[in-house]
């Protein structure tokens, strides 16, 4: 055997197409060498996919982990939304219930305005003041009903875009993860919007009503307070307006006025706001005021003891103008009142409420 050939590996194989017999010298080297390389790119091979298991390992631990937090996160979520449901339920109910409230003092609010107008117009009418007053309540929003019946049906508008539930999800063996969703919980939370709603649109009605009524109780404080609508003194009636006997001549007489017998000095108020327009002595009346009021009214008061205003004076309802005495045409201390309209005079009657 040569040099050569104990360095190398022969390798016969036979040309089937020409039946010649061949042969190969392949160095004992470079097999070692070519085996070393193919144990070498198989044992990285095998290397790199356990590596490869290991990182899967670790990316499914940790997504498992992940998952586990999630999932207690959505479990935390779903107790969450629960006592969201909850509570959206009690506010419902409350805003129904304020809703009731309301519309009872809606209708509340119609009856003073009512009584209030009915009242003034009357007692105004009673004096010939044929005023009227405007106080219709304003219109609310919305009609109540639609908020307090059992069946509320949502009203159709324009809609659209995906829904989150017809996509596709990765199917768990576990429990699913997705909360599970309640139709019904975005009906409740816009009716529960639209009764808040309605309830701000109500309370702004409301407030201005109140501020209406108020208006018109101020008004008829003033217009009560421009006509003659009280006693200008206590005491007792002893002759009142009509055909009586003349305490001076026993002849029958007509008296203009109301006698209030009074002790001397008790005050005089004037029974509405006015300008006096008279005082002084006026004969028969003695020591006279006459005070001239709103829609042509006057008041006169005679025989005072003493006045404490002058001519030009504006005064209130209720401030004292002078004290009862017996001056001029009298027999005693007593107070004469007179109730004019336009200078002619009235029964003083339907005035001393």
């Amino acid at each position: 055997m040569s040099k050569r050939e104990a360095k190398s590996f022969t390798v016969f194989w036979i040309n089937p197409l020409k039946g010649q017999l061949k042969k190969c010298h392949i160095r004992w080297r470079t097999l070692l060498l070519g085996f070393l390389v193919l144990v070498i790119g198989v044992g990285g091979v095998i290397g790199g996919v356990l590596w490869y298991q290991r990182q899967i390992r670790m990316e499914l631990r940790e997504t498992s982990t992940c998952l586990e937090n999630l999932r207690g996160e959505l479990v935390s979520l779903e107790m969450k939304k629960k006592e969201n449901e909850k509570k959206l339920q009690d506010l419902t109910g409350k805003a129904e219930k304020v809703i009731r409230e309301m519309n009872t003092l809606r209708k509340l609010d119609q009856k003073v305005r009512g009584a209030l107008e009915k009242d003034l117009e009357s007692q105004l009418k009673k004096y010939g003041l044929n005023i009227a007053f405007s106080t219709s309540s304003d219109e609310i929003y919305t009609p109540v009903q639609f908020f307090t019946s059992d069946t509320q049906e949502e009203i159709l508008m324009g809609a659209g875009g995906p829904f989150f539930a017809s996509f596709g999800v990765v199917s768990f063996k576990t429990t699913s993860l997705r909360p599970a969703y309640d139709p019904q919980f975005t009906t409740k939370a816009k009716f529960l919007d639209d009764n808040l709603d309605w309830l701000r649109a109500e309370m702004m009605v409301r407030e201005k009503s109140f501020k209406e009524i108020i208006k018109i109780t101020e008004k008829r404080d003033k217009l009560v307070n421009m006509v003659p609508m009280r006693w200008p003194t206590w005491g007792k009636v002893t002759s009142s307006y009509g055909w009586r006997r003349d305490p001076f001549t026993g002849r029958k007489g007509w008296h203009t006025g109301v006698d209030i017998a009074a002790p001397q000095g008790r005050n005089v108020v004037a029974t509405a706001d006015g300008q006096v327009i008279f005082a002084g002595w006026n004969g028969n009346y003695g020591r006279c005021v006459i005070i001239q009021h709103q829609f042509g009214y006057e008041t006169v008061y005679g025989h005072l003891a003493w006045i404490k205003v002058k001519e030009g004076d504006n005064v209130s309802k209720t401030e004292i103008i002078g004290k009862v005495g017996s001056t001029g045409r009298s027999t005693a201390p007593h107070l004469h009142y007179e109730v004019r309209k336009y200078r002619n005079i009235v029964n003083p009657w339907p005035y001393l409420p």
